[in-house]
C-alpha cells in the first residue's frame, strides 16, 4: 500500500510540474502584444491560464492530502522536464501567434495524456479522489484543445495576409475548421 501511495504521489507531483511549466508559457502569452491583436486567441489564452491556475492550486492541495511533500515536486520536475522541457522551451514568445497557439495545442495535448496516466494510476491505486481530480482536469482541457484548433486557421490567415503572402480569404479558415472537424468525426466513427 505504501508503494502505491508513493507512485501516486510521484504522478501527482509530475502533473503539478507540467501545469507549472504550462502556466509560465500561458502567462507570458496572455500579456504579449502580438496575442492582443487577435481577440479570440487572446481571450482563449486568458481562459486557459485561469484554468491552469486552478489546476495548480488543486494539485497542490491534492499532493498535501496524500502526504506528498514539495520535495516530490522537485524530483518530478527533473523527470518531466526531460521531455516537457524541450516542448515548453518552444512555448516562447515570437511574433507568430499561430505558432504560439500550435505549441500551446501541443502542450495541452501533452497535459491531457499526463492526466490520463494520473487517472489510470489513481484508479489502480483505488484512490477515487485523485482519479476524479485527474479526470476533471482532463475534461477541462479537452474543449480548449478543440477551441484552439478552431482559432488557429483564422489567426494564420490573418498573419499570412498581413505579410502579403496570401489574399485574406476567411472562407479558407472556415473550410479548414470544417475539414478538421470532419476528420475528427470520421476518426471517432471508426
Amino acid at each position: 500500500m505504501q508503494a502505491q501511495l508513493e507512485i501516486l504521489q510521484g504522478y501527482v507531483g509530475d502533473m503539478l510540474a507540467v501545469e507549472r511549466e504550462i502556466h509560465q508559457a500561458f502567462s507570458r502569452q496572455k500579456h504579449d502584444e502580438h496575442t492582443r491583436k487577435f481577440a479570440a486567441a487572446g481571450q482563449l489564452i486568458g481562459r486557459i491560464e485561469d484554468t491552469v491556475d486552478r489546476h495548480i492550486k488543486e494539485l497542490e492541495t491534492c499532493l498535501r492530502q496524500i502526504d506528498g511533500e514539495e520535495s516530490a515536486v522537485r524530483k518530478a520536475v527533473g523527470a518531466v522536464t526531460g521531455f516537457a522541457g524541450g516542448l515548453f522551451d518552444k512555448l516562447r514568445l515570437n511574433d507568430k501567434v499561430s505558432r504560439m497557439m500550435r505549441d500551446d495545442y501541443t502542450a495541452l495535448c501533452f497535459a491531457t495524456v499526463c492526466y490520463e496516466m494520473l487517472h489510470t494510476t489513481a484508479l489502480a491505486a483505488r484512490n477515487h479522489e485523485v482519479a476524479e481530480l485527474a479526470l476533471s482536469h482532463l475534461k477541462a482541457y479537452a474543449p480548449f484543445i478543440m477551441q484552439m484548433a478552431d482559432v488557429i486557421p483564422e489567426v494564420l490567415i490573418d498573419e499570412l495576409s498581413s505579410e502579403g503572402k496570401i489574399v485574406a480569404d476567411h472562407r479558407v479558415a472556415e473550410d479548414a475548421v470544417r475539414n478538421t472537424h470532419s476528420a475528427w468525426e470520421h476518426s471517432a466513427a471508426h
